[in-house]
């Protein structure tokens, strides 16, 4: 189907970027992506610039999905009411509660949940979230058509989902390391057009995919233009 992004696996790469993650958690910051931090505060400040009106302190409720360690969720949580992580990593989960517990942070203010999310209506408790963000992550899932219907099923009606990621070259080059191909399969990043088709295919409305920022990646030295994304979910009609 033109417009789709699916790669079909030779092996599982959630299986995979489970292991790496879990193995790499604790230097991950330091040394795989020292400038994680800094990529997470631009990712929310782009966030915030674009739709700002998305988040209030007060009441907003995020579901920040493949959250790692913590880093985005650290850098929103001040402009949000409360920020529910989820991951596949038991080791990056383990993370990011401890530094929110470091933080002072109550669990109802931010707290990540190990899960294999599947949109089913029982999972996190039924929760249903004002926004659901997604940084740097969607380059990992083979089909990121079948993932943002997911994550549709956990956004309340008019709420946004929000993907940050890479936008693909011009030429259309390998932006990934062949060291990294075994858990990215998107490797050239991504089109509006794939994008697009992926949320409208989930049923969001009103889609918009602005430029964010430029960045260098530390592992290829590639210079790369990050997209932000953003679909809502219909409101439903009486």
């Amino acid at each position: 189907m033109a417009g789709r992004s699916v790669v079909e696996p030779p092996h599982s790469f959630a299986e995979a970027n489970q292991t790496y993650f879990d193995q790499r958690v604790h230097s991950t910051i330091e040394h795989h992506h020292p400038n994680g931090a800094k990529l997470a505060r631009r990712n929310v400040a782009a966030m915030r610039k674009a739709y700002s009106e998305l988040f209030d302190e007060e009441s907003t409720e995020v579901l920040d999905y493949a959250c790692g360690t913590g880093m985005l969720s650290q850098a929103l949580c001040p402009y949000v009411k409360s920020v529910v992580g989820v991951d596949i990593s038991q080791e990056s989960v383990d993370e990011f509660n401890a530094k929110a517990s470091n933080q002072g942070l109550e669990p109802n203010e931010m707290r990540a949940i190990c899960a294999d999310l599947k949109g089913k209506p029982d999972e996190l408790g039924g929760a249903l979230f004002d926004v659901v963000v997604c940084c740097a992550s969607y380059h990992h899932f083979p089909s990121i058509e079948d993932t943002t219907r997911m994550l549709v099923r956990f956004l309340k009606p008019g709420g946004a989902l929000l993907v940050t990621d890479i936008r693909a070259a011009p030429d259309d080059r390998v932006l990934f390391r062949e060291t990294h191909h075994h858990i990215v399969p998107h490797t050239r990043g991504f089109t509006e057009d794939v994008v697009r088709h992926a949320f409208e295919d989930a049923g969001l409305v009103k889609f918009e995919m602005r430029d964010a920022f430029e960045a260098k990646m530390t592992a290829s030295g590639e210079h790369t233009q990050w997209f932000i994304a953003r679909g809502l979910r219909p409101v439903d009609k009486p």
